[in-house]
């Protein structure tokens, strides 16, 4: 967090850059700065991508362990009920924190909405996995599929895919292939909308 970036004294006008000034006090401030060093007031929510929410590296390969403390400790910055003395203006700010804080831990935790957001910020569009042999095969598996144990093996191969989808786009992601990770993030969106498909035909299906 930034605080006092122009070094002058009153309010200012004109905003160098991108930074924006303390509601309050009217001091400059980066876009990332969630209280002003200069008055302590809490700063309104900017639009700021998941990895600058949380001021973690933007990158596919992140600690989840490391997330998750990241993500606690900010939150308990933002609690709202810290804020219950300073007007509803400051609470309000703090409750529009947390909640994009929680998007974008949501977005952050899912490797695929991970990696939908790194190639959408790269600029490389995700197209579909139709043609992908290995995809059609498991779709008519489950079309085919007379009863629980027969989705539940479909669904079991399914997850086997997942996991191994996962791990090649982190691979491609390391390698700095793009193209290759986009066509990873179109084989597990085809894979997880089967695997929702899987679970909707089981509950649907008899035991016998």
């Amino acid at each position: 967090m930034v605080g006092d970036e122009d070094g002058g004294s009153g309010p200012r006008t004109v905003i160098p850059g991108d930074l924006s000034p303390c509601w309050l006090c009217r001091r400059l401030l980066s876009p990332r700065a969630l209280f002003c060093h200069a008055c302590g007031a809490i700063q309104p929510a900017r639009d700021l991508d998941p990895f600058a929410q949380l001021n973690m590296e933007r990158r596919f390969d992140i600690a989840l362990e490391a997330l998750d403390r990241q993500h606690t400790g900010l939150l308990r910055t933002v609690d709202p009920a810290r804020f219950l003395g300073r007007g509803p203006r400051e609470q309000q700010f703090a409750a529009d924190h947390k909640a994009a804080m929680e998007r974008a831990q949501e977005t952050l935790r899912d490797p695929l909405r991970r990696a939908i957001w790194l190639l959408a910020d790269a600029g490389v569009p995700v197209t579909d996995a139709t043609d992908d042999p290995e995809i059609g095969s498991l779709r008519a598996g489950l079309a085919a599929a007379a009863d629980v144990h027969d989705v539940d093996h479909v669904a079991t191969n399914v997850m086997q895919h997942l996991e191994h989808g996962v791990r090649s786009l982190a691979a491609a992601f390391r390698a700095d292939d793009l193209p290759r990770a986009a066509a990873e993030v179109a084989r597990l969106g085809a894979l997880e909308a089967l695997a929702a498909a899987a679970r909707e035909r089981r509950r649907d299906m008899p035991i016998a």
